[in-house]
């Protein structure tokens, strides 16, 4: 009687919950689950066709609460690619994943050879559909950004047209003698100086003025500069 009485009141104690345990997400699966859907805002210019793999790792990366994923390098998400993770309000710490971003997009390419120094123009451009995990970064697809630019090298038909292969044209040569116009409060002076590197409009170059003082002015125009004290 004594072990029947025993066996019904175990018979009573809560039983644990399996199902309980069975929907806990692992602290990977969240963490994982949370880089994905950063990772889909951060490349929703590239269009609906994205494709984001996260790579798989043995490191377990433990407990992590509201995981807040981050870029180290800013920018598009693009090909292999490296998310941070913040948890909670610790940003002294971060923990780090791989990713491939790949999506077929729209871009430039030159249908015709291109010499250095030649000034670029819309006419010798074509559009191209790649996968951007095979392109290089800094791919141009806005016509506007090209036409009118200078040709850094020789650029052969087919090519990938990026930032790195052309520049804006030269508004201010070394050597030669340009306006400098210095602006403070109060006062406005115009002298000649001269240009002590290239620049195109916007950029910042050195130059040297008549006692030998070596100042940076802003190109704003031909053959014109600016400095503001």
């Amino acid at each position: 009687m004594t072990l029947m009485a025993l066996l019904f009141a175990l018979s009573l104690l809560p039983i644990p919950s399996i199902s309980q345990a069975d929907t806990d997400v692992p602290p990977n699966d969240a963490v994982n689950a949370s880089v994905k859907r950063f990772l889909q805002r951060q490349t929703a210019s590239l269009g609906d066709q994205v494709k984001i793999e996260l790579q798989e790792s043995a490191a377990d990366l433990g407990d992590c609460p509201e995981p807040r994923p981050f870029l180290p390098r800013p920018g598009v998400p693009q090909g292999r690619v490296t998310v941070g993770v913040h948890c909670g309000s610790d940003d002294s710490r971060a923990r780090y994943l791989q990713a491939t971003v790949s999506a077929v997009v729209r871009h430039l390419v030159v249908r015709q050879p291109i010499d250095p120094g030649q000034r670029i123009d819309a006419t010798a451009l074509d559009w191209q559909q790649t996968d951007i995990s095979r392109l290089r970064r800094g791919y141009l697809d806005d016509p506007a950004r090209a036409a009118g630019m200078i040709a850094t090298r020789r650029i052969p038909p087919g090519t990938t047209l990026t930032d790195d292969m052309m520049r804006k044209p030269w508004m201010v040569k070394r050597g030669d003698t340009v306006v400098l116009t210095a602006v403070g409060q109060g006062f406005h002076v115009s002298r000649n100086v001269e240009a002590l590197d290239n620049g195109g409009l916007g950029s910042t170059i050195r130059l040297k003025t008549e006692n030998n003082q070596i100042l940076q002015g802003k190109v704003t125009g031909q053959d014109r500069l600016r400095v503001d004290f």
